[in-house]
């Protein structure tokens, strides 16, 4: 999934709440968790039935905290937020890997007999909607999520700057606008299962999965509160073994009107230990920011993106892969996708990453 760096947007600045994000390298060791549930969903391995939605559920909350936080602070020290310097650095940052990915996604296409307009909707980031309309797709079904971060990344803000400078919204009344606004897609999500949506549909709706990032958006409003002081290595710990523990469940009804939003809270828990103001529980941090998960977290995204294609082309190339040789399989997917991931991560994205840091497209203020 995409990953937004974690990085305090200007050294000197004071924040309207008083926090700033900051480096936070623990939270690669929570993208590193989210997408290590991701890869083992996909093997079909026993008890990975709900992994993947797992794993999405807290990109998503991360993804919504993340975003909002950075445009907040743009907000307290310009009183502005530069629209266009956001969409070019989310593009420096997701387009690269992506074009890559649509044209060795179509080769394969091509090589295996597979619609190659599933490919386009994955270069469009329109997965989720023709996935809602009850398009079947199997060789990009994942970027699905992918079109949900990228179609939050255009709406939310452009909306954030409206609520913050024409309806001139203070950090409560924003609060209770996202309260509103979570509220609205959880009556949505709940008239839809009464009226027997598809799984399909509950699954990849816009305005349904807009909960979880919404979530996140109001831990971005709200982090800055004393009362998170509380939360420490028990409430991690706590939240780390519900995501784990849900994991396993078979696919039904039940996992969007009761898992995600579980899985949406745990998350938002996890996020609020690691980001909260003051000094967290040491093991969490040693955990998290214990060097190989930080680097799976590193290259969580380029991980998310090719995974499933490796997935594909191993399980064609290898006869009777779901039976006899199902842990060869296995291993194979994991370790070329990591390969694949840490060339995307080193050879293309750095390049642009460099580039979206750098001080032309940067949104830090010079003092």
């Amino acid at each position: 999934m995409a990953e937004q760096t974690a990085t305090a947007t200007r050294p000197a600045a004071v924040t309207a709440d008083g926090y700033r994000l900051g480096q936070r390298p623990a939270l690669d060791g929570l993208r590193a968790i989210a997408v290590a549930m991701v890869l083992f969903n996909h093997t079909a391995l026993p008890h990975s039935g709900t992994a993947g939605t797992v794993g999405v559920t807290v990109f998503f909350v991360l993804s919504g905290f993340l975003i909002t936080r950075l445009l907040l602070e743009e907000w307290d020290t310009r009183d502005d937020i530069s629209l266009s310097r956001f969409y070019i650095r989310r593009a420096l940052r997701l387009m690269p890997a992506m074009v890559l990915y649509v044209i060795v996604t179509a080769v394969v296409a091509i090589r295996y007999d597979e619609r190659l307009e599933q490919v386009l909707w994955a270069g469009l980031y329109v997965t989720n909607i023709v996935r809602t309309l009850g398009e079947y797709v199997t060789l990009t079904p994942h970027t699905w999520s992918l079109a949900m971060e990228e179609q939050f990344y255009l709406v939310w803000p452009a909306l954030l700057i409206g609520l913050l400078s024409v309806l001139r919204l203070s950090r409560r009344g924003l609060a209770l606008a996202l309260v509103a606004m979570i509220g609205l897609s959880l009556a949505y999500r709940y008239w839809l299962i009464d009226t027997g949506a598809s799984l399909q549909r509950l699954h990849n709706d816009p305005l349904v999965v807009s909960f979880s990032l919404l979530v996140g958006c109001l831990l971005a409003v709200v982090v800055a509160w004393r009362g998170w002081r509380f939360l420490g290595g028990l409430a991690f710990a706590a939240s780390l073994a519900v995501l784990v523990s849900l994991c396993g469940q078979d696919k039904g009804v039940w996992v969007y009107g009761l898992m995600v939003p579980a899985t949406t809270l745990a998350s938002a828990v996890a996020i609020l230990v690691v980001v909260r103001d003051g000094k967290g529980p040491r093991w969490v941090h040693a955990v998290l920011t214990w060097a190989p998960l930080r680097g799976l977290g590193k290259i969580s995204y380029g991980l998310y993106l090719w995974h499933y294609t490796v997935y594909y082309v191993v399980k064609q190339q290898l006869p009777g892969a779901e039976t006899s040789q199902v842990w060869t399989r296995v291993v194979v997917e994991v370790l070329l996708s990591l390969a694949v991931a840490t060339l995307s991560y080193h050879l293309i994205e750095s390049k642009f990453l460099k580039l979206k840091d750098s001080a032309r497209w940067s949104t830090r203020v010079r003092s």
